[in-house]
């Protein structure tokens, strides 16, 4: 008489166990990491960036809009979360260039 095979529930989490033998909670090691993530203090320029990071990811549509469009119009010299002074400004024509050297367009 053959054993009927059993067969997997579609629904259930899949196991994140390396071997049927392993009693290692992956979960927990995954938290775990998560946490280390979060505690680590970034330095200099990695942490000026993770703090634009997290602006713009927490940001509306219309301060994200803002960002983008105060930054590239300024050829990357203002970045500006105030839609309702980026809307109406033209950083383009207030650009100025660094002594002896002029802006150019390019297109």
């Amino acid at each position: 008489m053959l054993a009927a095979a059993t067969v997997p529930d579609p629904n259930a989490a899949p196991s994140k166990s390396v071997y049927s033998g392993s009693k290692k909670n992956w979960d927990e090691v995954e938290s775990d990491l998560k946490k280390k993530e979060e505690e680590e203090k970034p330095e200099g320029e990695e942490a000026l960036n993770k703090l634009f990071r997290d602006i713009y990811g927490k940001a509306s549509e219309e301060t994200r809009r803002a960002m983008n469009k105060s930054f590239q119009t300024s050829g990357g010299t203002v970045l500006s979360t105030n839609w309702d002074e980026v809307g109406t400004k033209d950083y383009e024509k207030e650009r100025t260039a660094p002594d002896g050297q002029e802006w150019k367009k390019w297109g």
